[in-house]
């Protein structure tokens, strides 16, 4: 009878342990499906961040060449504001230019 009875602990403890195993394993399974997932997505956001900065570099150098051609305008309005002469001579010229350079 005794030995009948450790027998039955010793399959309820094996039983418990198979149990607790499955279940380990299921939350193995779990997580190794969760970190498949953050690594997708971690790649993902790598890849958009390479193209946001590919596209705000092309913006900056966009900026630079937009800066340097209106500055070559107001370059250029004030070389024509200087050959038109002193304010008086030309009057209705220098006011159309100074519409056009506001």
């Amino acid at each position: 009878r005794f030995s009948f009875h450790r027998e039955k602990l010793s399959v309820a403890r094996l039983q418990r342990e198979v149990a607790q195993s499955k279940s380990e394993g299921a939350m193995r399974e779990k997580l190794i499906h969760e970190l498949e997932e953050e690594r997708h997505l971690r790649l993902e956001s790598e890849k958009r961040l390479r193209e946001v900065t590919l596209e705000s570099e092309r913006s900056r150098a966009q900026m630079r060449g937009l800066q340097e051609q209106f500055s070559r305008m107001e370059e250029t309005v004030r070389n024509l504001l200087q050959s038109q002469g002193p304010p008086g001579q030309n009057g209705e010229g220098t006011v159309n230019i100074m519409k056009v350079y506001q």
